[in-house]
C-alpha cells in the first residue's frame, strides 16, 4: 500500500497532510484514517503524464495502475 500511496504524492504513509476547516495543515496516519478518507485518496485520478513522468514506476506497477483505472 505504501507503494501505491507514493504514486499519490504521499511519501510516508504516517504523515498524510490534510487541511482542517480553518486552513491549518495536519498529518494523520493511513491507519488512522476513515474509509472515506481512504477512498478519496485512493479514488484520486493519476494521469498518464504523471505515470510517464516517473522514474520510480516498474512496468509492472504501471500495469497495475492502468487496471485499476
Amino acid at each position: 500500500m505504501s507503494d501505491f500511496l507514493k504514486t499519490k504524492g504521499i511519501e510516508d504513509i504516517n504523515k498524510i497532510k490534510f487541511e482542517d476547516d480553518n486552513g491549518n495543515i495536519e498529518e494523520k496516519s493511513w491507519d488512522s484514517l476513515s474509509k472515506e478518507e481512504k477512498f478519496n485518496i485512493l479514488n484520486t485520478p493519476i494521469t498518464q503524464q504523471e505515470i510517464k513522468s516517473s522514474d520510480n514506476f516498474t512496468d509492472e506497477e504501471i500495469q497495475l495502475l492502468n487496471t485499476i483505472r
